[in-house]
This record gives C-alpha cells, sequence and structure tokens, in this order.
C-alpha cells in the first residue's frame, strides 16, 4: 500500500510539519538535567554539521524530550486548527508519534540551510522494537488524497506517492507529498529510517528538480547514520 500522509504545506503534518516549524522560530534549548535530557543532548550532538552544502542552523534545532519539543508542541497546535474533508487523516501519518515510548524518548530535531530546498533531520531514541513498530506504522488509505481547511480559511489539496529509494539504516520508507494551493505546487520528499533503536527522519521541501531532492535525502541520511556510529558508537 502506498504511504499516506497527513500533512500542510507551509506547516507540514508529521516529518514535514516538524521542517516548517524548525525553520521558522528559535528554539528554546535549555532544559533542567537528568539521564533523558543527556540523552538528548548526545543526539542533538550526533547530527549531523554540514552534508554537502546544507549547513546547520542552530539557532532554529532543538532537543529534549519529544513531547516536550517546541517543534513538537506547535505542530500539535497546528493539527487541532486544522479542518479536513477526511478526518480520519488527521493524524494517520503521524500516529507513530502518539506511542508513549516516543513522547517520553530523548529526541532531537535540526535545521539545515540548503540552497535547492529547506531540509529537517529529527532523531528519536527508542528501543529496537519500539523504532521497528514506529516505522511500521501506516495511515489508512483514503488519504492518498485528501483537503485541508486552516484556521485563516485557506485551504490545499494534498497527493502522497511512495519514492523508489535505496534502503536507508536497518530498514526505511521513504514518500513525496504533493500539497496544492493558491501560491501553486510544492512538495515534500521524505526519508523514514530505523538505525538500531534510532528513529530517524530526513525531510526536503521544495519546488525544484525531484532528482536533486531524492539523491539529497539518500546523501543526506547516509551521513547522519554515519555521524550516529562515530557519536553514539
Amino acid at each position: 500500500m502506498p504511504f499516506r500522509q497527513s500533512t500542510r504545506a507551509t506547516v507540514a503534518m508529521s516529518v514535514a510539519l516538524f521542517l516548517a516549524a524548525c525553520g521558522g522560530q528559535e528554539q528554546e534549548r535549555e532544559q533542567s538535567g537528568g539521564p533523558d535530557t543527556e540523552a538528548a543532548v548526545e543526539l542533538h550532538e550526533a547530527q549531523p554539521l554540514s552534508v554537502k552544502d546544507a549547513t546547520l542552523l542552530a539557532e532554529s534545532s532543538e532537543s529534549g524530550t519529544y513531547s516536550e519539543l517546541v517543534t513538537v508542541q506547535h505542530s500539535e497546535q497546528v493539527r487541532a486548527s486544522t479542518e479536513l474533508d477526511k478526518p480520519e487523516c488527521l493524524d494517520a501519518a503521524n500516529s507513530w508519534s502518539a506511542l508513549d515510548t516516543v513522547r517520553a524518548a530523548p529526541a532531537s530535531v535540526a535545521a539545515y540551510e540548503w540552497g535547492p530546498g529547506t531540509v529537517s533531520h529529527i532523531l528519536v531514541w527508542l528501543d529496537e522494537d519500539t523504532a521497528t513498530e514506529a516505522l511500521a506504522t501506516e495511515p489508512p488509505e483514503s488519504c492518498s488524497e485528501y483537503t485541508a481547511t486552516y484556521e485563516d480559511g485557506s485551504s490545499s489539496e494534498y497527493g502522497v506517492d511512495e519514492l523508489d529509494l535505496p534502503t536507508v539504516g536497518d530498514a526505511s520508507r521513504s514518500f513525496v507529498i504533493r500539497v496544492s494551493d493558491d501560491n501553486g505546487e510544492n512538495h515534500m520528499y521524505t526519508v523514514m529510517y530505523r538505525n538500531g533503536g534510532l528513529l530517524g527522519t530526513t525531510s526536503i521541501m521544495g519546488a525544484g528538480d525531484p532528482a536533486v531532492y531524492e539523491r539529497m535525502l539518500t546523501d543526506f541520511s547516509e551521513a547522519a547514520i554515519e555521524r550516529q556510529g562515530q557519536m553514539l558508537g
């Protein structure tokens, strides 16, 4: 079954939503101490500093407990204020983030400046079984096409297709989200992968050559996994 996704173009859902949230606001990274905080900091230090000509935007990145991240909370607020013609699609593709083990897990969200588009990379530190479960979640088939209406009254049309990309890490799935509105069409290219007990997501938003984005998805994700091996062992 094709991988379906519930998203918004400018503040897109699931991994796509994180990208817009990361790129649009400065994050507060001060946290209280504790094992989970230390683990989140380790994750953040394991984020790539640069891949090709994509460079880390430290001021638009954050780490901490997943459910407490500014980025995550912002995305949940946007979801709550968005009305879909197919309500079952609201949290369909983001259902993995509702797992209690995910919400309580150390996490890191990193944003990158890149000429052809905007890059985001998410890491969540789970056990291997939970990471496998999260990667395996699939939204309803009815979510292949739907319409989202936002709080300001504007709306967008969505469509999702699988991407045929090489496997990244221990397992992965890749897809592209097409978002159409009065401003034209945009695309969000995403790879979700598992690296042991780590769940990773690389997302790129842009309106350029799909081949460029697809190659960057693979190159960035492979570089991220290599960095994880160097920093986390």
